[in-house]
């Protein structure tokens, strides 16, 4: 079914650093939402992610729908937090 997509915004190739950045904003902002996530200077730090690569992380993750932001702050989109309720990201 993985490969039955129907459009919309592809997904990085596995074990590359855009996916790796991808993964851990989605999951940080998910998992810890704000005030833990709310700042995008401090998502960064706290992941370890460089800058520049959380801001094409969050660009790629809001025209898939999975997250918002503005030019301080971070959000899950409502689609991201249903989808974790779905599929537990964490026990």
């Amino acid at each position: 079914m993985h490969e039955q997509r129907t459009g919309g915004p592809v997904p990085p190739a596995p074990a590359t650093r855009a996916y790796d950045a991808q993964r851990k904003v989605l999951l940080e902002l998910v998992l810890a939402p704000p005030p833990h996530t709310d700042d995008i200077a401090e998502l960064g730090a706290r992941i370890g992610v460089p800058a520049a690569d959380v801001d094409a992380a969050l660009a790629a993750l809001a025209a898939a729908g999975l997250a918002g932001r503005d030019e301080r702050l971070a959000w899950a989109s409502p689609a991201a937090r249903y989808c974790e309720a779905l599929y537990r990201m964490c026990p």
